[in-house]
């Protein structure tokens, strides 16, 4: 028959339309899937064709049962030509072919997606939570579901926008160990790692360390900071600011903010911070040793304790300059330079002999011993 022609004419389409549109023979439960079939059978169809394919899909629409909807909805859910209109009504109306949809198609309407997040089933917002070209209302729509398994979806699709989100996932994953993971995972390749970071508690601060160093290794890395001459230029600028009488904090921050380069605000929280991570990353990362960054740290902040000023200095100690010179530019946004390359540690190979075998998963639990 002229009806199942390899190429989809607009005379097939004129003999199904003419069926769907007959009075005559009652119920017509196979012309959806019928018409779908032959459409999805090219891969494009010009303007005209779409058009007629959608004007006899919406006739004989009313008429299909649930299974001919969802075999529709399935089979369009990755045609570049489908139709958007139709693709959104086929989504508010189908089951499991909704799910096929918006997990798969490009051409759905916002307003529909935004629905799917707020209302759809958990599958559904789960399928959401991946697709790679989330808008920020979406974002906030999935975020205020309650379900876990959603929440860590997001985070593990490395292309969604989460950072305005970051505080509430970061709360969220206090009591969920596979949601603080994910979002360790998330460095460094994502702008929220700072806000990560800085809102993160020392054991979670301690697994981000050792992810970077586990990735990273011992191999050369093309990575540096933008940095003044050399490094040690740079540590003596800071040993100096941090050594004054009067305003020390205030001379360090603004020496640290012409060094990194930084955001005087990235500054402040790099060397306000109560835990104390984020500064010995920063001297470590000049190549200061464990000795110097714990007499900045005195220098900077007089109440600390001695066993706060020993964390610190064995924090100094267990990281390599390398692996912080990553962390750093990753936290503070500072780009890499093509022109300067990162002095040898000389001090931290020698302490450690066997530094160039990959480290196991066991680094990050070094770390809080």
């Amino acid at each position: 028959m002229r009806l199942f022609a390899q190429d989809l004419t607009t005379d097939t389409l004129q003999h199904i339309a003419a069926r769907g549109l007959s009075e005559a023979g009652g119920p017509k439960p196979l012309l959806l899937r019928v018409l779908v079939d032959l459409f999805v059978r090219r891969a494009s169809h010009s303007d005209d064709e779409i058009q007629h394919f959608a004007e006899i899909a919406y006739t004989v629409l009313p008429g299909a049962t649930a299974a001919e909807i969802d075999h529709a909805a399935m089979r369009l859910a990755r045609h570049p030509s489908a139709p958007g209109e139709l693709l959104d009504l086929l989504a508010t109306r189908a089951r499991e072919g909704a799910l096929a949809l918006l997990t798969h198609s490009r051409r759905l309407a916002t307003r529909v997606l935004h629905d799917a997040a707020a209302n759809g089933s958990p599958q559904i917002a789960q399928a959401l939570a991946a697709r790679n070209d989330l808008d920020p209302l979406t974002i906030s729509l999935l975020i205020a579901r309650p379900d876990p398994k959603v929440h860590l979806r997001l985070v593990q699709n490395h292309a969604a926008p989460i950072s305005d989100h970051i505080g509430i996932l970061v709360e969220r994953a206090k009591d969920n160990a596979d949601l603080a993971r994910a979002l360790c995972e998330r460095l460094p390749r994502r702008a929220e790692c700072w806000a990560l970071f800085v809102q993160a508690t020392r054991p979670s601060r301690l697994i981000m360390i050792g992810a970077a160093q586990h990735q990273l290794g011992f191999q050369e890395t093309h990575a540096s900071l933008i940095l003044e001459a050399t490094n040690q230029t740079a540590l003596r600028r800071l040993q100096a600011a941090a050594q004054e009488t009067y305003n020390t904090q205030a001379a360090f921050i603004e020496t640290l903010t012409d060094v990194l380069p930084c955001a005087p605000e990235t500054a402040c929280e790099l060397t306000q911070d109560a835990g104390g991570e984020p500064l010995v990353l920063v001297l470590r990362a000049l190549g200061a040793e464990p000795q110097m960054v714990k007499d900045i740290a005195q220098s900077l902040q007089p109440d600390l304790t001695q066993g706060q000023l020993i964390w610190r200095q064995s924090l100094a100690a267990s990281l390599p300059s390398r692996v912080a010179q990553e962390l750093v530019a990753c936290l503070t946004g500072a780009r890499m330079s093509p022109h300067h390359q990162p002095l040898y540690d000389q001090d931290f190979a020698a302490a450690h002999p066997l530094a160039h075998k990959r480290p196991d998963s066991s680094s990050a639990q070094a770390l809080t011993a």
